[in-house]
């Protein structure tokens, strides 16, 4: 039976309450904290603002306990849902299209991408247009103009830039791939096109495509689709190399693809590559299926190596590898989070949900030792949920909810990635990308 871990949501713009009162434009003010957890009462308290000689001062009422830690940093606890003190993280920058993240008529993300570099972030709509625009870091003391891209006749389903941050593939809801020019020096002396042309189009699936992987240095990529298969493709001619099948090709809703490491069963034989694929020996993708199961891959061998029992707990949405702890995580439609060893499958580590929302995305974070960040500590997991409440879990011998992304206002997320620093990105519903 699944862990249930506990939700903790607060007024969304709760930051400018504090700061109108510390600015002086309104004396006192309260705004909302609640608390819930599946099988307990809801707690919903509020903290009274009010201006002291030192600025604005909290004041926690009805249950909750509110405090500012430093600077902009808030913890969160109620006693009688036993939570301790949590913190709660607000976005460092919100980007946003002015046009297309209107509060009465947004336009949905559906995919979403960081560069490597983080340069540019790629942002995908449902019209089947992608927008790539300047992300946090300015290559070359320059800032790269935004561009936009309408290679797909359907909804953006999956981007991802290449390793070198020039290029981006994409995927669409019309059975297609492209590969798309995102050098920001041409972007940075040109004029933005609407339809810049992609440099190759790949086709060959028969359904929707779900998502995308890029192998090594990018010269070959891979696909699933809910026709049931994966496929390897050739970047530089443009053509498929190989199909996978899952079983009774039911539907490849995500992917993730890793490195071998120690292997959840003795490798088959490796079938002679094609003159074509570059990097794909030592590599396994992990597949998310509408069954509720989930499958490996061999990429050198090109066969299924494990399969797992269906779950029960609806449709596998989401799945994401971490192959420095060699852990596997899997969220379903029904709210449910699972981790596993990948070199023990049969036995999950351990299972969570905090409601039935369906679980969007999965993005393991970059550890503190790399980062030098401590409030990373132990793998972390970040969970993007359709109801809108994104949160960190802490993936230790007992799982708990390490900080809720908040900023929101209880609109469906889509779509998490962690960049190479620790830097936690969301987009979604409300048409805006947020960097925690």
């Amino acid at each position: 039976m699944a862990n249930t871990l506990p939700i903790i949501t607060v007024q969304h713009d709760f930051r400018n309450v504090i700061s109108d009162v510390q600015d002086g434009t309104i004396q006192s003010e309260d705004f909302w904290v609640s608390c819930y957890k599946t099988g307990s009462q809801s707690v919903h308290g509020k903290v009274g603002v009010s201006r002291g000689q030192n600025g604005a001062e909290l004041e926690s009422r009805l249950g909750v306990q509110f405090d500012r830690t430093t600077g902009a940093a808030f913890n969160v606890a109620c006693a009688g849902l036993s939570i301790p003190p949590t913190r709660v993280r607000l976005p460092r920058q919100v980007i946003r299209d002015p046009q297309r993240s209107d509060p009465l008529h947004p336009h949905q993300i559906n995919a979403f991408d960081v560069s490597p570099d983080r340069s540019q972030i790629a942002v995908g709509y449902n019209d089947g247009s992608i927008h790539l625009q300047p992300g946090i870091v300015s290559p070359q003391n320059y800032i790269p103009k935004s561009r936009k891209y309408k290679p797909h006749v359907a909804s953006i389903t999956s981007l991802r830039f290449f390793p070198s941050s020039r290029v981006l593939l994409s995927a669409g809801a019309d059975f297609s791939l492209t590969i798309l020019d995102a050098d920001p020096t041409s972007s940075a002396t040109s004029s933005a096109k609407e339809s810049t042309e992609p440099a190759r189009t790949l086709k060959g699936h028969h359904r929707v495509v779900t998502d995308t992987a890029i192998i090594g240095r990018g010269r070959n990529v891979l696909s699933c689709a809910k026709d049931g298969t994966v496929r390897l493709w050739d970047v530089g001619g443009g053509t498929q190399i190989r199909m996978m099948g899952s079983a009774r090709y039911t539907p490849v809703l995500k992917m993730s693809l890793g490195d071998k490491g120690d292997s959840v069963s003795e490798s088959p034989q490796a079938m002679t590559p094609n003159e074509k694929e570059v990097d794909t020996a030592d590599k396994r993708i992990f597949c998310a299926l509408g069954d509720g199961s989930f499958e490996v891959f061999d990429l050198s061998s090109k066969v299924s190596i494990y399969h797992s029992e269906p779950g029960g707990g609806g449709s596998l949405t989401a799945i994401s590898f971490n192959a420095s702890r060699q852990l596997l995580a899997t969220g379903s439609s029904k709210g449910v989070t699972t981790i596993y060893d990948t070199r023990v499958l049969d036995k999950p580590l351990t299972s969570w949900s905090r409601n039935s929302a369906s679980i969007e995305d999965l993005s393991f974070v970059v550890q503190p030792n790399d980062v030098g960040n401590a409030d990373l500590a132990g793998p972390a997991l970040v969970v993007a949920t359709e109801d809108g409440l994104p949160y960190v879990a802490n993936v230790n011998e007992k799982v708990d909810v390490q900080s809720e992304l908040i900023g929101g206002d209880c609109i469906g997320v889509r779509v998490v990635r962690a960049d190479s620093t620790g830097g936690i990105w969301t987009a979604g519903d409300d048409g805006i990308v947020r960097m925690y």
